[in-house]
């Protein structure tokens, strides 16, 4: 493997914080955004509009666009249905972007690893695979969980279902995100799990910059992952 990593964001359940973690890190490791698949554009602009429009701090990311759009705010198979043209999403039709070669990549799933995303009934895992098996880039996936009560069985769950149906080398870790748990960290690391880092509550930018500043570099979590 060789290029710049990419990095593959998704999350154990709804509003654990994975667009705004994808976002830390596209700032913090200074890296271009992709989100293959948007659902919900019916009453929302986008995570791609929202990574490209208000920035943390003054660098400046490349979002590439998605691939699909989508109009009602479900899983990509449910909201197949609601579009006024037909469409079938096929893993097929997702490559990595041309011209992301230069940055670091990251790409954030929609929703978590069992979401269906084709009429196939192929699931998140299944477009991980897709593409970490079309690229020759070194190809990571990150899981952001909610850092408080609940969130034992919620990641421990979505990290063996990774474990069994993608390669090891390409699970990277785990980032917390809320307020600063300890009992959890560590029974999640007692089972096996590598937490990349905890991302604790950012009320304005300022915080969010503070953040990003401090986030352990790109380069020394791939290599420990390597090592």
């Amino acid at each position: 493997m060789t290029g710049q990593p990419i990095i593959f964001i998704t999350g154990t359940g709804t509003d654990v914080g994975k667009t705004f973690v994808a976002k830390l890190l596209v700032y913090g490791w200074k890296c271009n955004y992709w989100k293959p698949i948007q659902t919900g554009i019916e009453s929302d602009c986008g995570d791609t509009f929202t990574m490209i429009n208000y920035p943390i701090g003054k660098w400046v990311t490349e979002a590439f666009q998605p691939t699909y759009q989508l109009i009602k705010p479900l899983s990509p198979l449910e909201a197949m249905e609601y579009e006024q043209e037909s469409v079938d999403i096929k893993l097929e039709d997702f490559k990595v972007p041309h011209g992301s070669e230069q940055l670091p990549l990251i790409i954030e799933g929609a929703g978590g690893v069992c979401v269906p995303i084709t009429k196939k009934l192929e699931l998140t895992t299944d477009l991980i695979t897709h593409l970490a098996t079309s690229t020759q880039r070194p190809f990571y996936v990150v899981v952001v969980a909610d850092s408080g009560l609940g969130t034992l069985n919620h990641t421990l769950l979505t990290w063996d279902y990774l474990e069994r149906n993608i390669p090891k080398k390409n699970l990277l870790g785990c980032i917390l995100n809320g307020k600063k748990n300890g009992r959890n960290r560590k029974i999640l690391e007692q089972f096996g799990v590598t937490i990349v880092a905890e991302i604790p509550v950012c009320k304005n930018d300022e915080m969010s910059l503070d953040v990003t500043n401090n986030l352990p570099s790109l380069e020394s979590v791939t290599n420990i992952h390597r090592s």
